[in-house]
């Protein structure tokens, strides 16, 4: 049997710690609840068609302990997530890392909006894309998503093609809390801008 170290034993010993963390952990699901609350208006007042199916009366937010060993924060709004389609914008915390959010489109979905995001996505600087054939990892190694710039066209469709998936995002570091209300709103419309 393996005994714990001393670090280990430290961290267990350690009740600030957690009490800290369970304050922190409201704090960022209430930051998401508000940031659910505006793009709620946003959306209700956008002109796109949604994918039929898509929930857009209300966000998804859920929590974990174990991405890559680290807690996560998600809200998924607006969301579509079936066997033969998913349109989501996720808005993600990953603890010890970033604030993203991700626009994540397959399936029929994808078919029916490809050509248009293609012509856009050959314009945009300063984003990620997804480059994996795994569609749930959303690290920034570059092993998943990479600048776009740094993509032809054809890879992007080769990569649809192959995968039947795209998935573009963009982040800021963890320290600038007061920006992720309005990084989540912009990028939403951003977003959105691609599609329509």
């Amino acid at each position: 049997m393996d005994h714990p170290t001393q670090e280990e034993l430290k961290i267990l010993n350690d009740q600030r710690f957690l009490i800290v963390k369970q304050q922190l952990s409201e704090k960022i699901i209430a930051q998401l609840a508000e940031i659910e609350r505006k793009l709620h208006r946003i959306v209700n007042e956008s002109s796109f068609d949604f994918p039929e199916g898509t929930f857009i009366r209300a966000g998804k937010i859920s929590r974990g302990e174990n991405y890559r060993a680290l807690p996560y924060f998600i809200l998924d709004y607006p969301r579509l997530f079936t066997k033969e389609n998913v349109f989501a914008f996720r808005t993600m915390l990953w603890w010890g890392n970033e604030f993203s959010c991700t626009l994540h489109i397959a399936g029929n979905t994808l078919k029916a909006l490809q050509n248009i995001l293609l012509e856009r996505l050959k314009k945009e600087k300063k984003l990620f894309f997804c480059i994996q054939d795994n569609p749930w990892d959303y690290h920034f190694e570059k092993s998943n998503y990479v600048p776009i710039e740094e993509l032809s066209s054809a890879s992007i469709e080769n990569h649809i093609k192959a995968h039947g998936f795209i998935k573009i995002s963009d982040k800021i570091p963890l320290d600038n809390w007061e920006e992720y209300e309005n990084f989540s709103l912009t990028t939403w419309k951003r977003f959105v801008k691609l599609l329509i």
